[in-house]
């Protein structure tokens, strides 16, 4: 069962069959450019607003002390902090005995909460992650906002690459930080660029693994943000559309035609 996103695109569609007769760009050419800025804006809609905030919530969350502190039975002194019971340990443990193990300790539990930590904090903007695969299916260039990369797989060197500016101007436009989500392995995308033809069109299609019962408030999530996405780009067009007629109008005002 896959979710269900539902957009009324009426002002959108309304705003579009206005724009195409004032564009110089081929049919092919405005269609990829629309597709492009709506999934563009889905990935600034969708939540998180900042993955970094949501992932220092989730580990100040799992290095939540648990109990009162404790002290060093040789010298009687406090312990560091690397060595204080924390709850993402008592997660790891509760884990560990569901599977059917043994106790975790010392350098096993070390490793087993960190990974915990490491995959929750990672798990952050998943919603985000199949936009992003889809996205680069239109573009594959496409890199967020920037930041580093390996510069080869397996390699520890890594080279800097640039954000999309497209992306970093929405986000200023919608007052949001310039923050980069993980992809994720559990998510996957399809997406088709229009081509010169009788009936040029794009396609774009998401998957997600999601649990039944996620099913319903992940629709509600993307289909917020998506309706948001088409109201937001049709106002673009509607923008577009005023600034050319008055374009228009000044250029017949200079040549002397009177407008009423």
């Amino acid at each position: 069962m896959r979710p269900t996103i539902t957009v009324d695109t009426s002002r959108f569609d309304a705003a579009w069959r206005e724009y195409l007769p004032k564009t110089r760009r081929s049919l092919a050419d405005a269609i990829n450019s629309r597709t492009f800025f709506l999934m563009l804006r889905l990935y600034i809609l969708l939540p998180p607003k900042s993955p970094q905030a949501a992932r220092n919530k989730i580990l100040d969350y799992f290095n939540r002390p648990v109990g009162a502190a404790r002290f060093d039975k040789k010298t009687g002194k406090k312990v560091g902090r690397s060595r204080q019971l924390r709850l993402v340990h008592l997660i790891a443990q509760a884990k560990n005995a569901k599977a059917g193990n043994e106790g975790l300790y010392g350098e096993d539990m070390r490793k087993a909460a960190a990974k915990l930590r490491r995959r929750a904090a990672g798990s952050v903007g998943y919603l985000k992650s199949a936009v992003v695969k889809a996205i680069r299916r239109l573009q594959p260039t496409f890199r967020q906002f920037g930041g580093t990369v390996r510069a080869k797989k397996g390699s520890a060197q890594v080279r800097t690459v640039s954000g999309n500016q497209a992306l970093i101007n929405l986000a200023n436009q919608y007052g949001l930080p310039q923050e980069n989500v993980s992809v994720h392995r559990g998510s996957s995308a399809y997406g088709y660029n229009a081509t010169a033809g009788l009936n040029p069109h794009s396609s774009v299609r998401l998957n997600i693994g999601l649990a039944n019962d996620q099913m319903g408030a992940v629709e509600s999530i993307y289909s917020k943000a998506m309706q948001q996405a088409y109201n937001d780009e049709a106002k673009a067009l509607e923008d577009h559309i005023t600034a050319k007629l008055q374009e228009d109008g000044e250029s017949l005002e200079s040549k002397g035609v009177t407008i009423k």
